[in-house]
């Protein structure tokens, strides 16, 4: 019985790379499916995001190797095994265990704690689930890691914390406005950060937007998409007052905001407060701005300070991390050796119970004069005893795999008793 993941992510391959062998959730049923015509005895799932495409495959027996999951991914991509196969990695057993453990963790994702990896691999696994490509182990295996990724969440703080430019823009405002519900909000500049602060105060309830940019198209376009209003470049002084949030970043090599001008604004507000980001490099905002009262105003480095201290805090929370992991791995790992030793205990009940049956079968012609009630109570009795005798022996077995001796168990008894010859490969 063996557990196989084979793959690439952003640190192994580039995207040029990961794009060639990225599925999607259409083609991926299709693409278990002709796994499994290869490979009829096997479990697999497929995990394919941005970052990452993954295939994990369980069998009894080992039949299938690295090599066979390689020339798959070529054959189904229709691209040269040789352009992408020193970009990849792979796992086995509980090494397997530990890197899927680990990925549902957000542990090994370009932004560390982020949740969206946990989604996708829920997602993969419930995509291999309605196609039937799993089975025992693969169940365990991605019930157990997505265990783990809700244990690690909730008990260490490595998704604590805001860690990109845009959130922490948008969690500094709401410690001033607490509520985006009716609050107009000025963008100067329609590049891509912009975007990303607006999607981000959009989710957050913010649905006034008005996008001032040096190309108006370019403006129109953006405030189309969140059905808000695009403005001449040169109007963008009279907005300002009427502005709760504005957010500059534009390419100019000077101010675009002048203290002069929020000055003005701020006099018009009846005591509301104005807050400014400036995201551009050189900033857009003259910083005398923020010394104005019921003003504030934050700057790139000030975003970028409170992104790496998260960062820095989540770090830390890696090593516990990694403790939670190693311990859930030793766990799954018992279980699958558990489930090793499966086979080997039915096959030792049903080797006694064969001998008492023949035994029976041998006695029964012998009282003939015996009821059917007391012949049943004979069976009965040495069906008991059968199952009392191989009682703990079964135990014993089951406490032999959870510690790792669960093969040399199995040895032992075949020698004892001189069975299982035919279904070794079973217990490897």
């Amino acid at each position: 019985m063996s557990i196989l993941v084979i793959g690439l992510n952003h640190r192994s391959a580039p995207v040029e790379i990961r794009e060639k062998l990225a599925f999607n959730a259409n083609n991926i049923p299709t693409a278990l499916s002709f796994f499994l015509q290869r490979h009829p005895k096997a479990e697999a799932v497929i995990l394919s995001t941005c970052n990452r495409v993954e295939m994990y495959v369980s069998t009894l027996d080992d039949t299938v190797q690295v090599e066979d999951v390689l020339s798959f991914l070529a054959e189904f991509h229709r691209i040269e095994l040789s352009s992408f196969s020193s970009y990849m990695y792979h796992n086995k057993n509980d090494h397997a265990a530990h890197h899927l453990f680990f990925v549902a963790a957000s542990l090994d994702s370009m932004v560390l704690g982020e949740s969206q990896i946990l989604s996708q691999v829920k997602e993969a696994y419930t995509i291999a689930c309605m196609q039937e490509t799993t089975g025992k182990v693969l169940n365990l295996l991605f019930q157990q890691a997505l265990n783990v990724a809700k244990v690690i969440h909730s008990q260490t703080a490595i998704g604590k914390g805001k860690v990109s430019i845009s959130s922490v823009a948008v969690e500094f405002a709401e410690k001033i406005f607490q509520d985006f519900t009716g609050k107009i909000v000025l963008v100067v500049g329609a590049g891509e950060m912009c975007e990303l602060l607006i999607k981000h105060l959009y989710e957050e309830g913010a649905r006034t937007f008005i996008v001032a940019n040096r190309t108006f198209e370019r403006a129109q376009e953006l405030a189309d998409t969140y059905q808000g209003q695009a403005i001449k470049y040169d109007l963008l002084g009279e907005y300002l007052g009427k502005a709760d949030i504005i957010i500059s970043s534009t390419s100019a090599p000077h101010y675009v905001i002048h203290a002069n001008q929020v000055r003005e604004a701020i006099k018009h507000r009846r005591g509301n407060p104005i807050f400014l980001i400036d995201i551009a490099v050189p900033r857009d905002i003259e910083p005398d701005v923020g010394n104005i009262d019921n003003v504030y105003l934050y700057n790139i480095d000030d975003l970028q300070s409170v992104v790496n201290q998260n960062i820095d805090e989540r770090t830390k929370e890696i090593e516990k991390c990694r403790s939670i992991i190693e311990e859930e791995v030793e766990h799954f790992m018992a279980k699958i050796e558990e489930m090793k030793i499966e086979p080997a205990i039915t096959l030792l009940r049903n080797h006694f119970h064969t001998i008492g049956r023949d035994e029976l079968n041998r006695l029964k012609p012998k009282l003939r004069n015996m009821n059917e009630g007391d012949w049943n109570q004979v069976v009965y009795t040495v069906e008991r005893t059968i199952n009392k005798i191989l009682h703990h022996p079964a135990k014993v077995a089951k406490l032999e795999a959870k510690n790792g001796g669960g093969y040399r168990y199995v040895e032992i008894i075949k020698k004892l008793f001189g069975i299982f010859h035919h279904t070794e490969h079973h217990q490897r």
